[in-house]
């Protein structure tokens, strides 16, 4: 065994080495993990966004699973270091229950909240401030279990209900971007939307994608409260490419890793730190449509989360649509997506329902 073989299986994560194009070395894990690679070969296409871009770490579905990287710079070309996604710590069984306790807490506390609001309304600036509030606060909860239930579904026989149809991303990207450019300005926060193209149509999953895209300007917005967020669309030969950019701070490697993989520095979330679960259902969203996603810090700060979709196949027999974002039994998703960011303002009751 070579000394570089060597030091590649000591690693405690998957390796790959590429150089001029073909793989040069890996370890037993990567093999373990994806057994079609092979010395000498040109890495497969999955593996061509993670090791073409500038980005330094991000996830990738491959083998039939789906993977978290890094990538380092080696002598002469780059070293993949990968990992199986980590699994949520609770049962899909206890996040079913956990959920639906929840979800009827809620109700009852939404009809309160709803004959609360008929008796208070309009007698006095701080009642209705406290009102909003209070629905602000339904709202985060319900983005909560809306999270909850989508890894609940991650984990059970049947899967997260996928179906797709040809559609127009920069479509569902402009609309969104209109929708939501006012409310966030309202938080101090400027969105600015840029595409190359006017149409560009995907095999995708709608109702998915602007759960995916909502989650993306969410994430950047509350890295960059008073700061600037840049949503841009692009095509790269067959693949829609998605750029969400915000102008905050600049994560380290231990902050990338924990977006990533969705996870807090504590045993539970601190207040205001969120739930970390973000992230991986965006990246599920992504893995799903065969796509893949990469984070890049940007400088002087900032992070830009990248998303590669396919353009093709499509097929004539699925229907073409444009898509505009839907509501959440009722109630706006702009509202119940952003609410960690939208000020209580834009909670009054009778502008929510």
């Amino acid at each position: 065994m070579s000394e570089e073989q060597s030091f590649l299986e000591q690693l405690p994560q998957a390796a790959v080495e590429v150089r001029d194009g073909k793989i040069t070395a890996l370890n037993s894990a990567a093999l373990s993990h994806l057994p079609e690679l092979a010395v000498g070969d040109q890495p497969p296409q999955y593996l061509a966004a993670p090791l073409d871009s500038a980005q330094t770490a991000g996830a990738f579905t491959g083998g039939g699973g789906l993977f978290v990287f890094s990538k380092v710079s080696s002598p002469g070309g780059v070293l993949l270091l990968f990992r199986p996604a980590p699994d949520s710590a609770l049962s899909p069984q206890q996040m079913d229950g956990f959920a639906r306790q929840l979800r009827e807490q809620m109700g009852g506390l939404l009809n309160n909240l709803q004959l609360l609001s008929q008796d208070l309304s309009g007698t006095g600036s701080p009642t209705d401030r406290r009102l909003a509030s209070i629905n602000r606060n339904f709202y985060q909860m319900l983005r909560l279990v809306n999270n909850l239930e989508f890894l609940r579904d991650t984990k059970s026989q049947s899967g997260v209900a996928f179906s797709p149809v040809t559609m127009d991303l920069a479509g569902l990207c402009r609309h969104t971007a209109e929708d939501t450019a006012p409310l966030l300005a309202q938080a101090g926060i400027q969105l600015r939307y840029q595409s190359s193209t006017e149409g560009l149509l995907i095999p995708g999953d709608a109702a998915l994608l602007s759960r995916m895209l909502l989650g993306l300007l969410s994430n950047a917005a509350k890295a960059a409260p008073s700061g600037t967020v840049l949503l841009t669309l692009r095509r790269w030969g067959d693949r829609a490419v998605l750029t969400c950019t915000n102008s905050g701070s600049t994560p380290d490697d231990g902050q990338l890793s924990a977006l990533l993989e969705g996870v807090s520095p504590h045993l539970l979330p601190e207040p205001g730190e969120g739930a970390g679960m973000g992230l991986p259902i965006i990246r599920h969203i992504v893995a799903l449509h065969g796509g893949t996603l990469l984070l890049e810090r940007r400088e002087p700060g900032g992070l830009a989360a990248t998303v590669s979709l396919p353009t093709g196949p499509l097929s004539m027999d699925l229907t073409l649509s444009t898509p505009a974002p839907e509501r959440s039994g009722g109630l706006s998703p702009l509202l119940v997506e952003l609410s960690d960011v939208l000020p209580s303002s834009l909670y009054q009751p009778e502008d929510t329902e």
